[in-house]
């Protein structure tokens, strides 16, 4: 008889020892990250972000130099990498200032 592995709970470490995605995840994904300091362009122009607010239910962006704020889709922006995967206390240390502790 066949299992359904489709109904099995998301694994996030092998027993082995190897990390892997959870069920339904890739390894990676990619999304835009603003954050203060990161250089994006609008209307093929350079700019530096200055801060992020979010206004009811919608984040807005405000460069430096412009007091008004500016929609995220009116930006172009390189995608942040990101894991799905744990990372191992052996990278980053309790105490250290990059932890995946909570």
């Amino acid at each position: 008889m066949m299992m359904d592995v489709s109904l099995q709970p998301p694994v996030m470490a092998a027993h082995d020892g190897t990390h892997v995605a959870a069920w339904g995840w890739s390894e990676r994904f990619r999304m835009p990250l603003y954050k203060p300091g990161t250089r994006v362009r609008r209307m093929g122009q350079w700019e530096t972000i200055s801060h992020v607010a979010l206004r009811r239910d919608d984040m807005v962006i405000y460069l430096t130099g412009q007091a008004d704020p500016v929609d995220p889709l009116e930006l172009e922006l390189e995608p942040t990498v990101f894991t799905t995967l744990r990372v191992p206390d052996v990278l980053y240390p309790a105490g250290s200032l990059v932890s995946n502790r909570r």
